[in-house]
């Protein structure tokens, strides 16, 4: 009888600790491109702008780049938005460690980070001019009530060509 009390415990720890770091996961990131599974809103095919892509890439050079979510959504607390950015080709690079971070070849925001609308990082283009670079970004512009409804989403894919 006791093993079994202490096997249901171990359970709904485990079940409350599963639920706990999913809820938590998003304010401290976003790590995949997935915002809808977790967010319910409108999406805006213009909320997101990358400023800092180049028309065409030099091979193995690196960008300042610069997300904003532009959004009139007002937050009711610290919690102001959320991002991930994800490259087919080249490396993200983090050049803002307090607001930013690298997950699984995932770009997100920190925690401080998720108090924000901008972000800057950088993109280091392939060595090689062989492929185009896809850069892809899914990102939420939050109310701030703690919940998962009533947020903004944003997505946006921008192609990169080698330069000739």
């Amino acid at each position: 009888m006791k093993k079994i009390a202490v096997f249901l415990v171990l359970i709904a720890f485990g079940i409350t600790g599963v639920y706990v770091s999913t809820v938590y996961g998003s304010r401290n990131s976003a790590p995949n491109l997935e915002c809808t599974s977790c967010h319910e809103g409108v999406m805006f095919q213009d909320m997101v702008k990358i400023q800092g892509l180049p028309k065409s890439y030099v091979p193995g050079k690196t960008y300042n780049l610069t997300l904003i979510l532009k959004s009139d959504l007002k937050s009711m607390s610290e919690s102001a938005g959320g991002f991930a950015v994800q490259a087919s080709a080249g490396k993200l690079i983090v050049t803002d460690k307090k607001n930013t971070q690298l997950i699984d070849m995932t770009l997100t925001h920190t925690q401080e980070g998720n108090t924000l609308r901008k972000w800057t990082f950088g993109w280091k283009a392939p060595a090689q001019k062989t492929e185009d670079a896809n850069i892809m970004v899914m990102a939420v512009a939050a109310n701030g009530d703690y919940s998962s409804v009533g947020d903004e989403l944003g997505a946006g894919s921008y192609t990169i060509k080698p330069a000739k």
